[in-house]
């Protein structure tokens, strides 16, 4: 993580940042001597170490004690990914400063439209109160999450002194900040400021009368920031990386270089439609196609039949034959073998994860850890070969996991001779280090646990287990948690500090909680408004056509297919790009939330309607009854029917069975998108050329026409299931009314006409009724 943020801190000619280190500071020190920053000239790391700061704020100390600091300064934390211009909020703190000495911050925040942002990352709901007029922050509170209701005081002062004032909660923290030279001396006269945002930030808010001032500075709307500082926020930088969101740091720019692993030197990473990212020594078997969102490092390989999805796949990993990855991260020299299910997981280096092992959502396995074959681990599980060691302080930074890459910069599989040497190494390191902490943390092999590494015995049965040899010595007195791992897998379960709630916000795993509708559409109207403000495709004209977002969509391989169709048909177009959304929601499984958010997003930035995109949701639906039209992209044939149903009786009855079941796992869905009577009389206009292969399904190959003598019975359906109301069936047969011939043949057929003329009996009966009621 630190990569990203010095690689950014470059980027804005910054001459000099300095690194504070507290736990693993050596590990660090180690990293950053190995990578191209110990001798870059443009700018200069320094590392501080101090294993006694528990704190933000007693760092701050110690640098202001060293005197390291003479004027202005950027302060971030060191997980931060942003591509934001650092010029422009220098000039607007120093031009604040040149005003008023008292302006001694200047906080950047991103605006955010909707909540869903927050809880995508993890974060506490914020609350911020601004000056209107200069934007000077009077107010900062972060609310605390999981109350049924959220309060913010705020104080009736606020608004008698001043002309305007801005209560806003759209506001999130960048944990980006320039400070001025008097910040370093309020931490040293105030040791009760520990945290910055909590404590600094409500402190100086709180003692106005000392007159120090602190402001916001809003970063524009194609601008990126985000702090990788839990779990669910990796997840969701992750995946805004791989969507290009914060170019140029993308993969395939290939910027980063791995410090601290020369042997493996700069990535080599290239881009191809669907976001999807592989180096050049990826092996793939000939059925393996990876899905979209997807980044997978060299000298991985991928058996026959597997499928990786949404998910980041390091280096030298070794991928079975029909092994399902979804939304999950799999480090450097990971084995997995045939069979194995992976959702939304995180697997770390050297792990094996036996045959037909199915990992859960949330799960965590650890460095070196063996599940055994066909051995299921339950969501949100965290094992170690570490073991939990009873009564430690939670609150301690050595709880971090031990990294056996991190400390010499490569890879190291368990069984190899540089992992063996590595704990030598990282052994006699501990001993010469001056720490008072205690020493069971640090010797595992005198106190039997550790919350850095594993015992040395823990550590010889795990790479036996790993490469299937039998235990032997004193590796057979090693006892792993077989409910946990398997009889044949090694590690230890970790019980979370996390209640329930904090457990699901905080997971690696997508949030469980849901949106409301009017939540949902607010969150694909931001996304909308995000992306039009970068461009459509903003990130392709950034990287000079290299590829990039939906903008590619538009043109490249889809422009052969326009042509095939009868030109740029924008109508041809549009249904495509609302077949293929929904196809890949369904293929991935997405829940109903998730795919109104897509589609939602879709329809905006193609200045569409809800009934367009319900219209061609429908179409998708019904020819999944059938084979696949012509074009379908290949990664969705298997949702197809490989054979058509047979032109009789059964077939039909086959046919409407299937719909059947597909209306009633979306109806929701087209509820959702039909808004009116209006909207619904589209769909069944729809519907009419759907079966009778007019307009933009000309081209499907007769596929519709299979649903021609059907159309009554899925007319009665959509009614059945709430998507088309009685008012819209009579209002599309009364505009059938006065058309052609041939524009009446559904409206006419026998059973549609028997349908309709119960329908309007049904009304006329309610209509007595009320009449029936009135005059009573």
């Amino acid at each position: 993580m630190i990569e990203y943020a010095l690689e950014w801190l470059a980027m804005n000619d910054v001459e000099e940042a300095f690194v504070f280190c507290c736990a693993h500071a050596d590990l660090i020190k180690r990293y950053l001597a190995d990578s191209k920053w110990a001798h870059s000239r443009d700018m200069k790391v320094t590392p501080i170490v101090s294993t006694n700061c528990l704190s933000a704020g007693e760092a701050l100390r110690l640098i202001d004690q060293r005197d390291l600091i003479k004027g202005d300064f950027v302060l971030l934390a060191a997980d931060i990914v942003s591509n934001m211009r650092l010029a422009p909020l220098l000039e607007a703190h120093r031009a604040r400063r040149a005003a008023d000495k008292n302006a001694i911050m200047t906080l950047a925040m991103k605006p955010v439209d909707h909540a869903s942002q927050r809880l995508r990352l993890g974060d506490s709901e914020l609350v911020v109160a601004l000056d209107a007029a200069t934007n000077r922050l009077l107010k900062y509170v972060e609310l605390e999450p999981g109350r049924p209701s959220h309060l913010a005081k705020l104080d009736a002062a606020l608004f008698s002194e001043r002309d305007e004032v801005q209560v806003r909660c759209d506001l999130m923290d960048t944990h980006i900040c320039v400070c001025a030279p008097e910040v370093l001396l309020l931490f040293s006269d105030n040791f009760d400021y520990q945290n910055i945002k909590r404590d600094f930030v409500s402190g100086v808010l709180s003692e106005e009368e000392l007159g120090n001032k602190l402001h916001v500075y809003e970063l524009r709307q194609a601008e990126y920031a985000g702090r990788v500082h839990n779990l669910r926020s990796y997840d969701a930088v992750s995946r805004d990386l791989l969507q290009r969101w914060a170019f140029p740091f993308v993969p395939d720019t290939n910027l980063l270089s791995l410090g601290g692993s020369p042997a493996w030197g700069q990535t080599s990473y290239r881009y191809s439609r669907g976001q999807r990212y592989m180096e050049s020594t990826v092996s793939l078997a000939r059925s393996t196609v990876p899905g979209e969102d997807v980044a997978i490092g060299a000298g991985t390989s991928i058996g026959e039949g597997s499928r990786v999805v949404q998910s980041v796949v390091g280096r030298n990993v070794r991928i079975g034959r029909n092994v399902d990855i979804v939304g999950s991260y799999v480090q450097d020299g990971v084995t997995i073998q045939d069979g194995v299910v992976l959702r939304s997981a995180l697997v770390c280096e050297g792990c094996v994860l036996r045959a037909g092992c199915v990992v859960g959502p949330g799960a965590i396995i650890s460095y070196g850890c063996v599940v055994d074959a066909r051995h299921s681990v339950p969501p949100n599980t965290r094992i170690s070969l570490c073991q939990q060691v009873a009564g430690a302080n939670d609150d301690s930074d050595d709880e971090l996991e031990y990294s056996p890459a991190v400390g010499a910069g490569s890879p190291v599989r368990p069984g190899s001779r540089a992992a063996a040497k590595r704990a030598a190494a990282d052994s006699d390191e501990e001993e010469e280090d001056e720490d008072d902490d205690d020493d069971s943390y640090h010797n595992p092999d005198q106190y039997g646990k550790s919350l850095e590494r594993p015992t040395s015995d823990a550590l010889r049965a795990a790479q036996a287990l790993a490469v299937g040899r039998p235990l032997q010595g004193e590796e057979a007195g090693v006892r792993f948690q077989a409910s946990v791992v398997g009889p044949n897998g090694a590690g230890y379960v970790w019980d979370p500090r996390e209640g329930p709630a904090d457990l699901d916000r905080f997971s690696i795993a997508p949030p469980t909680t849901s949106l409301t509708a009017e939540d949902e559409a607010a969150a694909a109207d931001e996304a909308a408004a995000a992306a039009a403000a970068a461009g459509t495709g903003g990130a392709d004209a950034q990287a000079g056509g290299g590829g990039g977002g939906r903008g590619e969509e538009g043109g490249g391989d889809d422009s052969d297919a326009d042509s095939d169709e009868g030109g740029h048909d924008p109508e041809r177009v549009w249904r495509r790009e609302v077949e293929e959304t929904f196809l890949r929601c369904i293929k991935m499984r997405f829940d109903v939330s998730n795919v109104v958010i897509e589609l939602n997003g879709l329809k905006i930035a193609e200045d569409r309607t809800f009934a367009d995109c319900a219209r061609y949701m429908l179409t998708a639906l019904l020819n999944l009854g059938l084979p696949p039209p012509p074009r379908t992209p290949s990664e969705y044939l298997p949702l197809f029917k490989t054979v058509a149903p047979e032109n009789s009786k059964e077939g039909q009855l086959q046919l409407l069975r299937g719909f059947k079941q597909a209306l009633a796992d979306w109806r929701d869905l087209l509820q959702r998108f039909l808004k009116s009577e209006d909207d619904q009389v589209e769909l069944l206009l729809t519907l009419e050329e759907y079966c009778s292969c007019e307009g933009v399904f000309e081209a499907d190959g007769g596929g519709g026409a299979r649903y021609a003598p059907l159309f009554a019975h899925l007319l009665r359906q959509l009614y059945d299931a709430d998507v088309v109301g009685e008012d819209a069936a009579l209002a599309w047969a009364d505009e059938k009314a006065a058309a052609d011939p041939e524009e009446r043949k559904y409206v006419e057929q026998a059973d549609v006409a028997r349908f309709l003329e119960w329908l309007r009996e049904e009304d006329d009966d309610e209509e007595d009724d009320d009449e029936d009621e009135e005059d009573d």
